[in-house]
This record gives structure tokens, sequence and C-alpha cells, in this order.
């Protein structure tokens, strides 16, 4: 047996010396007094076995053992047993009363019950009971055992209701994890790090007032994740969004719609798919300006497509604003400054539609909707448009509807029906109906973007054309033409520029015809989709290919052929007087407010079109000519001045 003094027993239960003195008083646990320094000349001792077993292993772990601290059996204060035994005869008593009415008749369990508490009552005026206090303690113990009616609460660490900072930072260092460990596991691991170390801490009520008790910023921050912190911790800039005037900014991003629509799955039938839509948002009136609804997934042609039908119909903005995937950092559409690294590519800036149509536009910063209020207008689509269909799948997992499953293919709506619906939304609907954003005091984007004054942006049809194709960078032109994609595109003057390298560009929406550019973006010629024929030739064949190559060998055997009639001055004069008169000035529209916005490269590239195959070849030669006497006369300007100065060299060494 081990004797233990008031003062490591209190240690080990987390008490008071005072409770372990009462506790030994009132019997709970074993004790003797032996004479010494104490009260009266004796002093108090406890047996350690007398002790619940959780704290004879706290002790034993001091020693250096390595027991188990796991509150198992639970301890109970002198007064709680003594309630409990009370608890304990009312179940037996009720027992043995009810089997004696049922024996007289009565049937009826709740009158059974009501008139025993009655009973009960009466005869035990310092412990009353109520129907429910003996209902539950019946589901508790129908045999009325002592150890299942007696409160429990509080124990061998009554009274000891704070964890030692140790095991804060412990437990904290578990529980702040974005795996989201519960609390129960947590707190079983620190609990056996503290039996190791020989503690005894409080149990997991405590720890659970410790979690309530942290900051919803720090449970965020590392239960969530950096994102979830930022969203919903940080405090973030607050715009006005009543300085901006129409057109002052678009906002794009792509939308998943949570929505299935069923398209031809290839064989016959039908498959289901949800369906992406691109948009563009004017920021100051909320006005949807554009969309494409498609079922593949977003690139940076459908970026231009719907940025050109907004301009097209709204003009041109003064800035964009774009979200950071790659289909918006093209560089032919947004070009970001931290791609040019060499002066040729600083170069290449040009062929970007922003610097084309004068475009200001920024980045929003990456995965946070804050940035683009456009995302939650995809919301608000979602709630008035998306619901409204019984495809509707919802956002995630758990909030999709459970008949979805039961619904049959031919009962989902078609893609094509999809966007007819939506546009009627998102046009007719949504741009007309009152906004509660800031600065749009519940009107509609369609009023404001007619309201408010504002500078339209135009550009003329042609500029926009080309503005608004794409740019592939350098090809090199082959005996077939120039490989696009996997596919040769092919015109008459390819053979002149065999082995010379080109600049490829094409309108999306007409992706079988390239427009070639030389490395200067000077026009050049449009070549088209080289058909692909069968194996098995016919006559057709045969002389279609003969024709393409005898126009090949004529195209390029007249370059090098002297024509000494278009060269003559009096042909030169007449081209010029045709020149001349079919140039002409455009009408200058007068509208109220209107800026003009001027590209020379793409103007230059419109009027070269215009010209015929003779006339290219002619400008392109005089051009030459210029540039051979400008070299010629610069060379006899070196020779004249090297001789200068060995004539002075000369004349300075005579003197001397």
């Amino acid at each position: 047996m081990t004797w233990l003094t008031t003062q490591e027993a209190a240690r080990l239960l987390f008490c008071d010396v005072s409770a372990i003195r009462k506790k030994a008083k009132n019997k709970e646990i074993m004790s003797k007094k032996e004479p010494g320094k104490g009260r009266g000349g004796e002093k108090l001792f406890i047996l350690l076995e007398s002790l619940p077993e959780q704290a004879q292993n706290a002790y034993y772990n001091k020693k250096g053992e390595c027991l188990p601290v796991v509150n198992t059996d639970y301890t109970y204060t002198k007064a709680q047993r003594e309630k409990g035994e009370l608890r304990a005869l009312a179940v037996i008593e009720h027992r043995k009363y009810q089997k004696e009415m049922m024996g007289r008749g009565i049937k009826k369990k709740t009158d059974i019950m009501d008139s025993f508490v009655i009973k009960w009552n009466t005869e035990h005026p310092d412990f009353r009971i109520t129907s429910k206090s003996l209902y539950d303690w019946r589901k508790k113990s129908k045999t009325g055992k002592v150890e299942n009616l007696a409160d429990k609460r509080g124990g061998y660490n009554r009274g000891e209701s704070s964890i030692p900072e140790k095991y804060q930072n412990y437990f904290s260092s578990l529980y702040l994890q974005q795996t989201k460990p519960s609390l129960e596991s947590c707190f079983k691991e620190t609990q056996l790090y503290a039996n190791q170390n020989g503690d005894i801490i409080p149990g997991i009520k405590a720890f659970r007032l410790f979690v309530k008790g942290m900051s919803y910023a720090l449970l965020t921050r590392y239960r969530e994740g950096e994102k979830a912190f930022k969203d919903t911790c940080e405090p973030y800039t607050e715009r006005d969004y009543s300085l901006l005037a129409p057109n002052d900014w678009w906002v794009a991003d792509h939308h998943l719609w949570d929505v299935f629509v069923r398209i031809p799955d290839g064989k016959g039938g039908w498959k289901l798919a949800r369906p992406w839509g691109s948009y563009w948002m004017d920021m100051r009136t909320r006005k949807m300006i554009s969309s494409i609804i498609r079922i593949e997934s977003p690139n940076s042609d459908v970026v231009l497509c719907s940025f050109g039908l907004g301009v097209e119909h709204f003009g041109v903005p003064k800035g964009v604003r774009l979200d950071n995937g790659k289909d918006y950092k093209a560089k032919d559409l947004f070009y970001d400054d931290k791609y040019i690294c060499s002066e040729e590519e600083q170069n290449k800036i040009f062929n970007s539609l922003a610097a084309n149509l004068q475009i200001e536009y920024t980045y929003a910063i990456p995965y946070n909707a804050k940035a683009k209020p456009i995302e939650r207008v995809f919301n608000t689509f979602e709630s008035q448009l998306g619901k409204m269909f019984p495809s509707y799948a919802g956002s995630n997992a758990k909030k999709r509807p459970e008949d979805l499953k039961d619904l049959d293919i031919m009962e989902v709506i078609t893609l094509e029906e999809f966007i007819v619906r939506h546009n009627k939304y998102v046009y007719e609907i949504y741009n007309n109906d009152p906004h509660s954003g800031k600065a749009m005091y519940k009107q509609s984007p369609n009023h404001w973007y007619s309201e408010l004054e504002f500078t339209l942006r135009r550009v003329s049809k042609d500029v926009l054309y080309f503005s608004l194709m794409r740019v592939k960078g350098t090809r090199v032109v082959g005996r077939n033409g120039i490989t696009f994609n996997g596919v040769h595109f092919y015109n008459d003057n390819c053979i002149n520029y065999i082995r010379q390298k080109v600049l490829a560009k094409y309108d999306p929406t007409k992706p079988e015809i390239l427009y070639v550019f030389d490395l200067n973006e000077n026009f050049l010629f449009i070549a088209e989709e080289v058909p692909q024929i069968g194996w098995s030739l016919n006559q057709e064949d045969y002389e279609q290919m003969n024709h393409r190559n005898k126009v090949a060998r004529q195209k390029a055997l007249n370059n090098y052929t002297a024509d000494n009639v278009i060269r003559s001055t009096e042909s030169i004069g007449e081209r010029l007087n045709r020149q001349a008169e079919s140039a002409g000035q455009s009408p200058i529209a007068k509208p109220k407010k209107m800026e003009i916005i001027r590209n020379g490269k793409l103007e230059e590239t419109v009027r070269r079109i215009t010209l015929s195959d003779i006339e290219r070849n002619y400008e392109d030669t005089l051009k030459q000519e210029r540039e051979r006497k400008l070299a010629v006369t610069s060379k006899q300007k070196e020779l004249a001045e090297r001789f200068k100065n060995n004539m002075l060299e000369r004349a300075y060494r005579n003197q001397a």
C-alpha cells in the first residue's frame, strides 16, 4: 500500500486540500492519521489505492511508468450516491406499484405513474419527483441500478475547468488543421499526451468551451484555408461605382451553369451536359453586354467572339477587367506585360486586340470573387433562371435535388432551347429589372445605360474586323501552303513565298480562311483550306490538280518576267490617275459625341487588300528601289568623308 500526503492527493485529483480532507471525513477515500506536524499534532495520509484508477495511473506515470489515464469509471460524491439510491428506490417501488395496479385491472400505465408520483411525494416530501423524471430514470435503469442513476457530473477532476497552457497549445496544433479533425479525436490525443507526462487534464467539456472561445477568424484561417479567410475575414476595398460612366469598364468571366441540357451523342441518341456561358458586363450599370452559350470549355476564341458581339452593338470600352485564366491572357487579345521578354516580342504587342482598339486592361486577384462583380450576377442567374428547370443540379452534390436522378432524359431541355430562354431572361428580364447594387438606386441596368451620359467610342467596320482576328504567330510557307492546326491553307501566291516566314490571322467564325501578312504586318493574300480528295481520282480531280499546278507555275515565272509596258511612264501615270480617282474621303459622321480610333497599320492593310496583285508588286518594287538608292547615297557620303579625312591627314604630315 502507498500512502500520500493530502497535498499529493490534491495534485492528483486537481482539487484543494480541503476537498481531500472532506472526502476522507465522509469515508469516500481511505485515510489514516499519524503523529506529526498538523492539526492537533496529527498528520493526515491518503491511501493511493482508494483513489480513482486514473489518479493512480497518473501517480505511477510520474514515477516513470506509462499507464493510460482515461476516465472510464465515473466517480461520484457521497451526496450523489445517496441521491442515486433514492432514485433507484423510486424506480423499484414504481415497478412494484405498477404490478399491483395492473393486477387490480388498471391497464393504462400513465395513470398508474401519475398516481404513484402523488403517493411517493406524500411519503417523501424531502425528495419530490415528477412523472417525467421517473420516466427518464426508468429508461436509464429498469432494475434500479444505483450506478446508472447517480449524478456523475464532476468527478475526480471536479473544480478544474482551466486547461494548462501547455495542453492548450498541443490541442490547438492538432485541432487547427485544414483536414478538420474532430474535437473528440484531438481531445483523446491530448489526453494520451498528458498521460505520458503524468498529468491529469480537464474533461472534454472544458475543451469544447476552449474551442468555443477561439476567434472565428483563427478557426477560418487554419481549418478552412487562406482563401476562406480572405473572403470572409479580411477587410476589402469598397469602390464608388457612381464615379464610373457606362463603357468605362467592362468585366468578363465564364460560368458553368448548374443546369443539365440535352445534346446529341453522335450515335442517334442523347446525352446530358452542362453548358458554359462566356459573359461581358458593364461595371457601372451592371448591364449584360454580350454572352455566348456552348457546351465546349471556354477558350480564347469564345472570349474574342463574345467581346466582338459587345463592341459591335455598344461600342469599344475604355477598359476591361479580366479573369486570370490563360484564355484571357492570350498574346493577341489582352497582352500582359510580364510576357514581354525582348524587343522583338515587345514589338508584337501591336498584334494584340487591346493595342489595336486602345483598351486599358487589368486582371482580377486570383480566386477572389469580390474582385469580379460579375460572379455575383451568376448567383442571380442561377436562382432566377437555373432553378426554373427540372434539370437543375445545384452547385454541389449536397444541393442537388433528390428527384434529379428520376428525370427522364427526354424531359431535359435541349441546348438550343436553353439558349433561347437564356437570352430572353438575360437581355429582356435581367437588364430591365431593378437592381439593388451600389449606385444603382433600385433602377435597372438598361435605365442607367440610357440615362447616364458617356462617350461612345466607335471604330470602322473594317478595322474592327481585323482587330478581332486571332494571331497565331509566324508560319513558314511550304510547297502546299501554310500549315495551321494540322490543316493546309493555300493561295496561288504561296509559291512566291516558299520558305519565308509570314503571320497568319483568322476569324474564329470562319476558320476555313487565313489572312496572311508579312512580318511587318503588311497584307499579302488570303489562303483557303485545301480540300482533301480520296484515292479513286476521276477526270475532274486530275483537271483541278493540273490547273492548280499551272497557275502556280505561271505565278512563279511571272515574278521573273520583265514587263516593260507596265513599267513605262505612261502606264504608271494611268495607274496613278486611277488610284487618285478611286480615292475618296468618307463622309464625316456627326453624332452627339463621337471619338474616332485610328490605326494606321490596319488602315494600310485594308488599302492593300483593295489593290490587285500587280499593283501590290509594283509598290513593293518601288519601295525596294528607294531603299537601294538610299543605301547608295549613304555609301557615297561615307566614301567622300573618308577621302576628305585622308587628304587633311596628308596635308598635316606635309606641314610637319
